[in-house]
Formats: C-alpha cells, structure tokens, sequence
C-alpha cells in the first residue's frame, strides 16, 4: 500500500466522543497504520472520511481498493482500483490488483448472462490512454509527418527517398489512428457515464421501484453504463444491451 498524500486541508473526525480538527495527511497516516495493524474497517472508514471533504488522487482510491479487497467486498475493491487508473492510467499496481481481483470474481462466479463483460473494441483501445496522452501521440506523429514531407524535397529520387516516402506513410497512418482514439476518448469521458456494482449481487429490477419485477442478476464489480436516475434509482445498461433499474448507492459512478 503506497502512503503518499500531501494536501493541506482540514478533517474533523471524532477520536472517543472529542471533536478535534486533523489535518489530512495525519488522517491519512492514521488510515495507513490501521491498515498494517490489520484493522480494514478502520482504515475504509478513515480513508473514506479524507474522501468525503472531498479530496481524490489515485493513491488514495488504491489504497481503499487493497483494504476493501481484504474486507472481502470486491466491487468496492474494484470500483476504487478504477477510480484510481481513471486518475492516474500509468498505476500499473493499480491495474495489476484490478486484474486480480476481477479474475477472482470470474472464478467464484459464473454468469448466466452473456457478453455482460465486453465493451466494444473502440472503448478499450481509446481506455488505454488519457486523452492528454492520445492528444500528445496524436500532435508527435503529425509533425514528425510533415517534416519528412519537407525533407523530402531535398532527397533524391531512388530507394532512400521511396523507403522514407514508404515509413512517412505508415506514420501518417499511425496520426490518423492517434487522432480517432484521441477523438474517441474525448466523446467517451464526455458522453458515457460508467459505474461499478458494488454488492456481491444486485437485483436489476424492471422499473424503479423495488416492487417491481427482477429482471436479471449481476455480481460485484460488474461494469454498467449508466442511462439516467429517477429518484433514488439509476437505469443502467450492459455491454450486451439488456437494461434495467438498481438502487442509486449501489453502484459506483466512474
């Protein structure tokens, strides 16, 4: 479990019926040691006090993903292992524990809906980077383009200048690839809302009310995109297009 988190704001946290006022790094470190010392439920609760202030960084969801993860609450361990990748895609801890645990949940339970798991290929491939990283890519591969274009004027007609004509085009393939997922990416962050079921299962009902008939069951962790609320309830809907309604605080908004 990393322990870095330096922010300068206040906590008020009640310590044997006292009120007193605690910065958040010592809350933090307080959190950390409970977690060493074995005591999980300590630690999710004072890490998710820091949280309610509200402060977020990727440490700070990793964390409550390994202490939840020992609670034996997967969706919870799950949810904040993505909430830590959305903020910060280079945690390969964080993406190695969400790997992990997603496997353990594949091995106790099996699904009798399919195709509840994939998302389209144009989801994960423009998910493997941060837009600020597919707008780098994208703006790198362009100029390296036009300035062989302009090289090219200086070379001579033979191999040399048709082997680098050859290489120019397939970074200007690579630019134009760079630039969809870039715009992919984009529309994604702006338009699609994803949450994370977090009970081990949850009951998808036919409308919102839970009176309502059960349409299917998920388990925990599962990935829903999210269609609207109405109340207390959200409608979500899965990979595979089945849709249906689930109480809002069970599932983790992305």
């Amino acid at each position: 479990m990393r322990r870095s988190l330096t922010i300068a704001a206040l906590l008020l946290v009640s310590l044997r019926g006292e009120a007193r006022a605690e910065t958040v790094d010592q809350a933090y470190a307080a959190a950390v040691r409970s977690y060493y010392a074995g005591r999980y439920q300590e630690a999710v609760d004072g890490l998710q006090r820091i949280l309610a202030i509200p402060v977020e960084s990727a440490d700070l969801h990793y964390n409550l993903g390994c202490a939840f993860f020992k609670l034996g609450e997967l969706g919870h361990a799950i949810y904040h292992f993505e909430r830590a990748l959305a903020l910060d895609p280079g945690a390969e801890d964080a993406r190695f524990n969400l790997e992990t645990v997603r496997a353990l949940v594949a091995d106790k339970i099996k699904d009798e809906l399919k195709g509840t798991m994939r998302e389209p290929f144009w989801v994960r491939a423009a998910n493997l980077m941060t837009a600020t990283g597919w707008a780098v890519l994208f703006l790198v591969l362009w100029w390296v383009t036009f300035a062989v274009l302009f090289l090219l004027r200086f070379i001579r007609p033979g191999p040399a200048r048709a082997g680098l004509i050859a290489a120019n085009s397939f970074v200007a393939l690579l630019a134009l690839v760079g630039g969809l997922l870039l715009a992919g990416r984009v529309y994604h962050d702006a338009r699609v809302e994803s949450g994370i079921v977090l009970p081990n299962t949850l009951a998808v009902r036919e409308g919102p009310d839970a009176s309502t008939k059960t349409a299917f069951r998920l388990h925990a962790g599962l990935k829903v995109r999210l269609q609207g609320h109405q109340g207390d309830w959200t409608r979500i809907r899965l990979a595979n297009g089945l849709e249906g309604w689930v109480p809002r605080k069970q599932i983790g908004a992305l």
